[in-house]
């Protein structure tokens, strides 16, 4: 008997990552509005963005597909706040569209040969993502789909990581009766593990410090 009924894997830094990195598109992004930020203050900014848009008091609110729309339109211009107010919603449905495309992201080299190893063994394999309508797509293009049976995001569980609702109702989507048999695995601690574990599933924590990192940590299943 397997140990698990279902693997879950975050998206973006364990499955996959944008090419070039977000930071960099930001800075390319702004370059072309002639805003002269170093790519390091870029990098800076969007960090702190996220942590303030997903994390805190933001984390305990419902979400949906406008509500994560307008959270990213906050990153945004948390991030680049010299575009000027009138070239403002062009540019952000410029970057929002530019992420929604397969091109601008890259699969990790360990992920295809790791969960299509666990597919065959046996295993259920899910995606659970602080993500909205762009994900399916692209895990589509990216050949992925094929050893995916369910992809769980947070604009339609209504809940972002690391709100333990999140868990509960990607539990629930999943029909789970037992959360110990459920595994998540990601690369952020707080959001991927210990929200997990308090929700009841089990977690691994994915540190991405070598090519097949993915593929070592899920050696053992």
């Amino acid at each position: 008997m397997l140990p698990f009924d279902w693997i879950v894997f975050d998206s973006t830094g364990t499955l996959m990552r944008p090419e070039p990195d977000a930071a960099a598109v930001y800075h390319q992004f702004g370059s072309r509005l002639g805003i002269q930020v170093d790519i390091a203050e870029i990098r800076h900014r969007l960090k702190a963005a996220m942590v303030t848009h997903f994390l805190g008091e933001n984390s305990n609110l419902p979400t949906d597909d406008a509500t994560e729309l307008n959270r990213w339109r906050r990153i945004v211009a948390d991030t680049l706040p010299e575009i000027a107010e009138d070239r403002f919603d062009e540019t952000f449905q410029s970057l929002w569209q530019c992420f929604a495309e397969p091109a601008a992201w890259a699969l990790f080299d360990d992920v295809l040969p790791t969960v299509q190893r666990l597919k065959q063994k046996g295993y259920q394999v899910a995606i659970a993502s602080n993500f909205d309508e762009r994900l399916p797509p692209i895990v589509e293009a990216l050949g992925l789909s094929p050893s995916i049976d369910e992809i769980l995001i947070s604009s339609k569980l209504g809940f972002s990581k690391p709100n333990l609702q999140f868990y509960h109702r990607a539990a629930d989507q999943l029909q789970a009766t037992d959360t110990a048999r459920l595994l998540m695995i990601g690369d952020t601690y707080g959001g991927d593990v210990e929200a997990a574990q308090q929700a009841g599933w089990r977690a691994r924590h994915l540190v991405r410090d070598c090519d097949n990192a993915l593929t070592k940590l899920a050696a053992d299943l």
